[in-house]
């Protein structure tokens, strides 16, 4: 296993923050809040985040500093066999990694267009400037089809790689001061537009809006199954992530009082952008458009909300549209940066090479690939890889990292594990075996049924074609993947590579 730690705790929750804190809670989150009746998935959401979110928290962190070593490693200590879904979970981090990337690109472009955006929004409809990036930028299409390229969007995701692997190549170091900036700044700016969005006159009809519970939709299954999903998500746990930070934590770390403050500055991020976005969208007497999709939010609503912010103060609304998007563009680019974490460290570590060599290998390769997020097909291509890579494989990778931690009956050493440097706040032993054995598999098994019965009676809205292209395709790729990686590393093969290139 590699020597390599953060400097410090601080170092470790900061980097831990920028995992978990991402265009999720920024965007899809208070989406998810308008949704489903405001307060009533905040409480749910709340109430899972503590029963079932910070329990697996909690187990991965334990596990990674118990078997110093990534997902992979981890997995095969509960079972041997458990070893292929910690690959897969690694895998599918890179492809998540790919998608975040090119939304990075997206909203760096953004960035870059915001300024004559809204100079020429006095004489631009809402419609025209809702449609601008999609229609003027990507001239996207909504079949799937490519016959036009965007060389600025190019250049942008481009660029995000480079500001990737910048972060990469210094470990678990440079992680930790990246995140120093990737998360102070975006928070930063949020809390100056809530503050912003307090001032507007309907801003009390906005909170309202957000948390004055909705009782009526407290019996609608949907509800509660997104609420509860969303917890796994959020936390960017059951992706590899926190095992391979996990094993990186210096010695004499409470695991519990970090996953503390990680699981709070968590769910403080999402409460303050729904703050953000209903205050800003009522404000502009846009409450109509608020929507669970984050991509339409991010690209669709959020300009128009923007051009309007000061009124007739264009170039104040320019300067605080740039500073909005590079804020999601830095919190894109770390999560990124993070899942691609996930697959780097144990991948550094079973097959002996430097980290450094293969995040530029993996760079070089990815990016090109990424440019297809440059092209006409980009939004069918987002949402339906999005969908199958960062829904459905997490559904199935979590059940499987549940049911391998509950089989193992390691439940107990996981609670010793976490309460090694513990003094008076510690984690329930019981509790903590029940809410991972037994709650959160069951969870993640109905929100799976419940998807699968959506997907029977209203299919996904594509053609097949293209859902093979940029969905079952990928995620068939990320559970046989495994298996090469599996015979690539195999002693013999090992052993071969290293006599041919000692």
């Amino acid at each position: 296993m590699s020597s390599e730690k953060f400097q410090s705790k601080g170092g470790f929750i900061l980097a831990s923050i920028g995992a978990a804190v991402g265009l999720g809670n920024a965007l899809r989150f208070p989406g998810l809040c308008a949704k489903y009746g405001g307060g009533a998935f905040l409480l749910i959401y709340s109430v899972a985040l503590l029963v079932l979110g910070l329990p697996i928290l909690n187990a991965e962190i334990a596990l990674g500093r118990k078997i110093k070593g990534g997902a992979p490693k981890c997995m095969k200590s509960l079972k041997k066999s458990g070893e292929g879904f910690g690959w897969a979970s690694c895998v599918n981090s890179v492809f998540t990694a790919v998608i975040y990337a090119g939304l990075a690109g997206w909203i760096i472009a953004t960035a870059a267009t915001v300024v004559p955006l809204c100079l020429n929004a006095p004489s631009l409809t809402d419609t025209e400037i809702s449609g601008y990036f999609f229609d003027t930028v990507l001239s996207a299409r909504n079949d799937g089809v490519i016959d036009g390229f965007s060389f600025l969007v190019a250049g942008c995701i481009l660029a995000a790689w480079v500001l990737m692997f910048l972060c990469l190549k210094g470990g678990a170091k440079s992680l930790s001061k990246a995140a120093r900036f990737t998360v102070a700044i975006p928070i930063t700016l949020l809390v100056f537009l809530a503050v912003r969005g307090l001032f507007y006159p309907t801003s009390s009809e906005a909170l309202a809006a957000l948390f004055i519970p909705d009782f009526s939709k407290l019996s609608s299954p949907e509800l509660w199954l997104t609420a509860l999903g969303q917890v796994f998500f959020s936390l960017s746990i059951v992706v590899g992530i926190m095992p391979a930070y996990g094993s990186y934590l210096p010695e004499g770390t409470n695991i519990f009082k970090c996953s503390l403050v990680i699981a709070a500055a968590d769910f403080f991020v999402s409460v303050l952008a729904s703050v953000v976005l209903f205050t800003t969208l009522y404000g502009c007497g846009l409450q109509e458009q608020i929507g669970a999709s984050g991509i339409i939010t991010a690209f669709a609503v959020y300009p128009v909300a923007i051009t309007r912010l000061f009124g007739d103060c264009t170039a104040l609304n320019a300067a605080v549209g740039v500073l909005f998007y590079s804020s999601l563009a830095m919190m894109a680019i770390q999560s990124a940066v993070s899942m691609l974490e996930a697959f780097l460290n144990p991948f550094s570590e079973r097959g002996g090479k430097p980290k450094k060599k293969i995040a530029a290998r993996i760079c070089l390769i990815a990016a090109p690939v990424t440019l297809i997020f440059a092209t006409t097909a980009a939004p069918v291509a987002v949402d339906i890889s999005d969908r199958f890579i960062n829904f459905y494989n997490v559904l199935i990778l979590g059940i499987a990292e549940c049911i391998l931690i509950g089989a193992s009956k390691k439940t107990g050493d996981l609670a010793a594990e976490i309460n090694k440097f513990t003094r008076k706040l510690k984690m329930p032993k019981k509790p903590f075996g029940v809410s991972v054995a037994f709650l959160s598999p069951a969870v993640l098994i109905s929100l799976t049924l419940y998807e699968v019965f959506r997907l029977c009676t209203a299919g996904l809205g594509y053609p097949l074609w293209l859902q093979i292209a940029f969905g079952w395709g990928l995620s068939a790729a990320v559970f046989a993947l495994p298996l090469i990686l599996n015979t690539k590393f195999t002693p013999r093969n090992i052993w071969r590579r290293n006599k041919l290139h000692p």
